[in-house]
């Protein structure tokens, strides 16, 4: 409940800002959605990125320009994470593997430093890419289901308690997603992009293994994907 607190308290600044502002030459809303892959670094991954890890993602967003380069945004993404331990040469002969829904809400600022305003003074439309980062506040809620899958006879040597582990009842995380992307206003009511991003959740319970595995490592996961945007209210025409 803290975490969904959290996630409220911080979209809540974006959602007033939308409905109380007057449209003017930087003020204008998007809605969006996201297509892309999903990734996992925690105890059943030997390596930061582990390709042969990848599942799909998707996503919806909301987006508000507070100014030419600054813009707030909240995103709704679900995808699904997934370990394990034949794809590592070093834990192989471990025999953990797990597999998760994962579904995210956050609220990011967005910074474009080369963004330009959407309409000139003579009211004619900017088509112009821009990269920009991101950094914000969400919560990622999870269904980890860990199982061992080796034989009776080496379980001795790597469960040190029996899965799913007892003391693992967290289902929800906060978390900060931060990250960079590119957006290409193509045309007066369209704007696409790509975007990537990784997600600390402080805390080493996102794979439903700990004691198992290393608690000392807090786990992550990543987003990275394409998207594409309508823009549901032009910004102000100066004529």
């Amino acid at each position: 409940m803290k975490t969904i607190g959290l996630i409220l308290l911080a979209l809540a600044p974006c959602l007033v800002v939308a409905q109380t502002r007057k449209p003017t030459n930087n003020h204008y809303m998007e809605l969006g959605m996201m297509l892309g892959a999903t990734q996992y670094s925690g105890d059943l991954a030997e390596s930061d990125i582990e390709l042969s890890q990848t599942e799909v993602g998707f996503g919806f967003f909301y987006r508000f320009h507070i100014r030419k380069q600054f813009f707030a945004k909240a995103q709704v993404y679900f995808g699904y994470i997934s370990g394990d331990d034949a794809n590592s040469p070093d834990l192989y002969e471990r025999k953990f593997r797990f597999f998760s829904p994962l579904w995210e809400a956050a609220a990011v600022l967005e910074y474009a430093p080369l963004a330009k305003e959407r309409v000139t003074k003579t009211g004619i439309n900017n088509f112009f890419l821009s990269p920009y980062v991101f950094a914000g506040i969400g919560g990622a809620f999870t269904r980890a289901e860990p199982e061992y899958y080796g034989t009776v006879a080496n379980s001795n040597n790597y469960l040190k308690t029996s899965l799913p582990e007892a003391d693992i009842v967290r289902r929800s995380f906060c978390t900060i997603p931060v990250g960079a992307g590119l957006r290409f206003d193509y045309s007066e009511r369209l704007v696409f992009g790509a975007e990537g991003g990784f997600r600390p959740v402080f805390s080493d319970k996102l794979d439903g293994i700990s004691i198992n595995g290393n608690p000392d490592k807090n786990d992550w996961y990543y987003f990275v994907g394409i998207t594409a945007s309508f823009v549901i209210n032009q910004p102000y025409r100066p004529f």
